[in-house]
């Protein structure tokens, strides 16, 4: 039981891990347009000209450390499809290769020359399929193959460098180099241009979009330190129990003759084999899981990169198992040095009965508590200045927070009995458990803590991702509210476009501030609305497409919601583990007092009630504590990171609630199981 705490543990640790860094890779790479082959850049004066540029792409390629070389031009070019005209926004690209930006193909052949490559929304908008022809500025492109690029709410192609020379308005941006490039040779050779290496741009746009969404990150970050925090508990309270239980034998070995060092050694040892073994088992569950859930996004769409394993990241997963159950026994190694045999023999009975220091309890937890508000209020102070800051003192102020619960968690286990006792002249099912919870309060409250922390988590969790979703659903119907977007700058006579807009049957317009909103009619479809806006703008008159926008931060929140949902259900199956584990220790120790009460007369029945409530006790109370501070928590998350929090999700919270409740007593089957099959005779003759 010991083992499959600590490898579930790690397994959570693991997977909470790898998730969190393949999800960011995700989302960076959403940003990225720097090709991962690249290994220099180049960027060249604004004043080239496209034969400058040309011989010093020849040059590069020239050189035998050289690969590959592409030349980037990008512009806004007139580009005529189906009948109408507008402004598109095309890029060369090499059309294959490592420094190709073109994905897999949804429909059509590799890029070539006099051929152009559109993204899926561009090629719906403009009724435009494989085969057919457009004309950029008086050259006409074959479409050669249409899939998902980049559009940012704009229509876009991708071009070769010959077309794009051709074209002649594009502008070479820069030139990217694959192989086993010096920047400082490469500089030397090309003069006047910036040249830098193909790491350090993509590293510059990873921070871009690190800063952008430094609040995603930032709960990533936060997640997998209170998932890491989750698995040392679990391992610590799960070592402890086990190891109070082996009082006896701790003593039988010192009254053979073993020294308290010796003993020492001995548990220690033992727990770093268990660690490391129990360590290796989760990592690679961990891992599977992790894994398995990028297989699944990669085959949705959600995610193009490759797995990223993080070698050092799962090492790093199996020392900390190892060391935090080295840790959690380092009680138990220093009372089985320091105990004489006979008070041990004599303690080993009733190793969970023993008093709590209340003073010292009360005062750490209370001296934690103040520690906790205060460094929540700094955290709230910070948000205006430093999100990231204040999400960090956040999560601070609610490990502080736990750790006091956990200080008074046999207070409030005694305390919670106390209430319930009133219910237990009804049934002596339940008198045995509230008993058994008020004698062996460490116990229960050991449980109650798990279940705290994975549901505090949970809650958390609920209330950030409901809160993060709301509000950037609000920010997104605010900024790309309509389908089409025309900026009244961009138009010579914008009462003119309104006009012929609000005449024609396909388009809903208004007028906003300083842009021209345009929805679809009833019944109108992407292509008609098109063929509607153009019709009423000149030639050339830039209009965003709303769709795009939308679609890209929908995909992103799909993405976010996704990693909650992952991150909630193996915080819950840990916890629930948890409770099985505790139980099937609980069982084990109170053998004998179990067969006493079915001496007296308790039914199997009876013993498996009682079981089945102590479970739920134990989860009505770590749910109540977790829901309240969880979502509290969530709250203060949103609020450092300075989103509108809104009104938490009561159904979603209290399904949460219900569900840890229903799901203990179903951790609890084979523990009950265990108790239903005691012996009155067997069990007290265990002893």
């Amino acid at each position: 039981m010991m083992g499959l705490a600590i490898a579930l543990a790690t397994a959570f640790a693991a997977s909470s891990i790898l998730i969190a860094i393949n999800a960011r890779a995700a989302l960076v790479a959403f940003g990225m347009t720097t090709p991962e082959a690249t290994d220099v850049v180049v960027v060249p004066p604004e004043s080239i000209d496209n034969e400058a540029v040309a011989h010093m792409a020849g040059q590069v390629a020239a050189l035998p450390e050289t690969d590959e070389v592409a030349v980037e031009y990008l512009g806004d070019v007139s580009v005529e499809a189906g009948g109408l005209t507008s402004t598109w926004k095309l890029t060369s690209d090499p059309g294959s290769g490592s420094l190709s930006a073109i994905p897999d193909l949804e429909e059509g052949d590799a890029l070539q020359a006099g051929e152009i490559y559109l993204g899926v929304s561009t090629a719906e908008r403009s009724g435009v399929s494989v085969g057919d022809t457009v004309v950029a500025a008086g050259r006409e492109l074959v479409v050669a193959g249409i899939g998902q690029i980049h559009e940012f709410g704009m229509d876009v192609g991708l071009i070769t460098e010959e077309d794009a020379v051709a074209i002649g308005s594009m502008t070479p941006v820069q030139i990217f180099i694959a192989g086993d490039m010096d920047p400082d040779a490469v500089s030397a050779l090309i003069g006047d241009s910036l040249v830098i290496s193909g790491e350090e741009q993509r590293a510059d746009q990873a921070r871009t979009v690190t800063d952008t969404l430094v609040g995603v990150f930032g709960a990533l970050t936060v997640f997998v330190g209170l998932a890491l925090l989750s698995a040392v508990v679990i391992v610590g309270s799960t070592f402890r129990t086990v190891f109070s239980r082996r009082a006896t034998e701790l003593a039988l070995l010192r009254c053979v003759g073993a020294g308290r060092a010796q003993l020492r050694r001995l548990v220690l040892f033992e727990a770093a084999c268990i660690g490391l073994l129990s360590g290796i088992f989760g990592v690679a569950v961990g891992w599977a899981l992790a894994a398995g859930l990028v297989a699944v996004a990669q085959s949705s769409g959600l995610l193009t990169d490759a797995f990223n394993s993080a070698p050092l990241a799962l090492v790093a997963c199996l020392v900390l198992a190892t060391l935090s159950t080295v840790v959690a026994a380092l009680p138990a190694a220093k009372a089985a040095g320091k105990a004489s045999p006979i008070a041990a023999l004599s303690a080993a009975r009733a190793t969970e009965a023993r008093s709590t220091r209340r003073a010292v309890r009360l005062v750490a937890a209370s001296v934690l508590a103040l520690s906790a508000v205060a460094t929540g209020a700094a955290g709230a102070i910070a948000a205006s200045t430093d999100e990231f800051l204040a999400l960090g003192l956040t999560a601070l102020s609610g490990v502080l927070l736990f750790v006091a619960l956990v200080c008074i968690g046999p207070f409030i286990v005694q305390w919670f009995a106390a209430l319930l006792r009133p219910l237990t002249g009804s049934s002596g099912a339940v008198r045995v458990a509230v008993s058994n919870a008020r004698r062996s309060s460490r116990r229960t409250a050991a449980m109650s803590t798990v279940l705290m922390l994975g549901v505090g988590l949970t809650a958390a969790l609920v209330v950030g991702v409901a809160g993060a979703t709301a509000d950037a659903r609000e920010d997104m119907e605010s900024n790309f509210s309509s389908a089409a977007i025309i900026p009244v700058d961009f138009v010579d006579d914008p009462d003119a476009v309104v006009d012929l807009l609000t005449e024609h049957p396909a388009a809903d317009v208004r007028v906003d501030g300083l842009d021209i909103l345009v929805d679809p009619a009833p019944g109108t479809g992407a292509v008609e609305l098109r063929s509607a806006v153009l019709e009423s703008v000149s030639d050339g008159t830039p209009v965003f497409w709303a769709s795009d926008v939308r679609e890209g931060i929908e995909q992103t929140l799909l993405v976010g919601q996704i990693i909650g949902i992952v991150m909630i259900s193996v915080t819950l199956i840990v916890a629930m583990v948890g409770v099985m584990v505790t139980l099937a220790l609980s069982v084990a120790e109170r053998r004998e007092e179990i067969a006493l009460t079915r001496a007296l007369g308790m039914t199997r029945a009876g013993a498996r009630r009682s079981l089945a409530i102590e479970a739920a006790l134990a989860a009505t109370m770590g749910s109540i504590t977790g829901v309240v501070f969880g979502s509290g928590y969530g709250l203060l998350a949103l609020n450092a990171l300075g989103m509108s929090a809104g009104a938490p999700p009561i159904g979603s919270l209290t399904a949460v609630f219900f569900g840890v409740i229903i799901a203990s007593i179903l951790a609890a089957a084979i523990p009950m199981r265990t108790a239903g099959r005691v012996s009155p005779a067997i069990g007290m003759a265990a002893r």
